[in-house]
């Protein structure tokens, strides 16, 4: 998969971060995410796409920074449930905002995406498409790390 198709989603991801939270995020270089290796994060927003291009954008995180998010969005939560459950919507609000701009941007391609769904939960499942490679590309902050790992037929 080229560069100006993977740029835009981080281009995305860095600029809501800033707008949204005011934090400058630094991506290190992306490697192939094994999809049955396990792993530590506790919050996935997947997006799946369609049209030209077909696959899945998953942004992920820690429990810690989507708690960090939501204080810097100034929302309050009166328990440890609504706690979660904000989170959950934030993440996947977040998820949907990156990627609708990301292929916003991409004008060359005709590339729907669908509504955003959160996977939850330590070493958590997510459905990657068979035989497709997955970018992960990981992502530092001052409050946390995070990764936004694309899949796409053709990568």
């Amino acid at each position: 998969m080229e560069a100006s198709f993977i740029n835009p989603f981080l281009s995305a991801c860095e600029d809501a971060f800033k707008t949204m939270f005011n934090i400058e995020p630094q991506h290190k270089p992306p490697y192939l995410l094994n999809p049955i290796a396990q792993h530590s994060w506790e919050i996935s927003g997947l997006v799946a796409v369609s049209g030209d291009e077909t696959g899945i954008v998953a942004f992920r995180l820690h429990k810690i920074l989507a708690a960090k998010m939501l204080e810097l969005s100034n929302i309050a939560t009166d328990s440890p449930e609504e706690q979660e459950e904000m989170e959950k919507g934030l993440v996947s609000e977040f998820t949907n905002i990156i990627t609708g701009n990301a292929v916003t941007a991409i004008t060359d391609r005709n590339i729907t995406v669908s509504a955003p769904a959160i996977r939850f939960g330590e070493d958590h499942v997510i459905p990657w498409p068979r035989n497709n490679k997955i970018i992960a590309v990981p992502f530092y902050t001052k409050v946390g790390v995070f990764e936004v790992d694309l899949c796409f037929r053709g990568m």
